[in-house]
């Protein structure tokens, strides 16, 4: 049951329509492999250093790959989906909380998870990295469109919309844990290490997506 797919390319779709999508960890991505896939160009689902590749891996190797194959990087769109940041990190606590997980957080509470995480704990089961520093690359966001996991009618149709058939995506894979609890000061610290998650996260308060994200400075991204 993996939440983790990789990098998917849609070439040759015409004008306007091609992309790329960068595959953040939890936020959809098992639902939107099963549904795009077999309408990709391409889907990198290992190595792991390929198939979880962030913004500024792809800009140092995939964007030249397809380069010469001519596809210069204006060509196509890169997305990405986002989540609401301190719901990103109870996704990796109650995903991890499964029995088969290897690193378990069954005996740990959310609050336990955020204090370690907020520590850096390299000994905790607590993800590495971070979703703002994943669409990073330079000191700027280097994807062009961001869209938010919390309004699937705007994703749903874009996607349809740019491979011009209409799609069905199925949630699965979510977890049976109970929902994670904070104390007040918890949470607080959580939003502000999360500051530069939260430039973009408002972003797409309106529309559930932001376009021409590219080039944009987020507020200085830590760890």
């Amino acid at each position: 049951m993996r939440d983790d797919r990789g990098v998917m390319t849609f070439l040759g779709r015409g004008p306007g329509r091609d992309f790329v999508l960068l595959a953040l960890p939890k936020t959809a991505s098992t639902t939107l492999e099963r549904a795009l896939a077999p309408h990709a160009t391409e889907s990198i689902t290992s190595p792991p250093a390929r198939k979880h590749l962030p913004a500024r891996g792809f800009v140092h190797t995939k964007a030249h790959e397809l380069a010469a194959q001519g596809h210069p990087r204006e060509s196509y769109e890169l997305v990405t989906m986002f989540r609401e940041p301190i719901a990103w990190l109870e996704s990796w606590w109650r995903y991890r909380a499964r029995d088969d997980s290897r690193r378990s957080t069954a005996d740990m509470t959310f609050e336990q998870f955020a204090l370690h995480y907020l520590a850096g704990d390299d000994d905790a089961p607590v993800p590495r990295g971070r979703p703002a520093r994943f669409i990073e690359a330079q000191g700027a966001v280097a994807v062009d469109r961001i869209l938010s996991v919390d309004r699937p009618d705007v994703w749903s149709a874009w996607f349809s919309e740019r491979l011009g058939v209409p799609l069905e995506f199925e949630r699965r894979n979510a977890s049976g844990a109970q929902r994670g609890e904070l104390g007040t000061g918890t949470r607080e610290a959580l939003t502000a290490h999360f500051a530069p998650e939260y430039d973009v996260w408002r972003r797409l308060a309106d529309t559930g997506q932001w376009s021409g994200a590219r080039g944009t400075r987020l507020r200085e991204v830590a760890g």
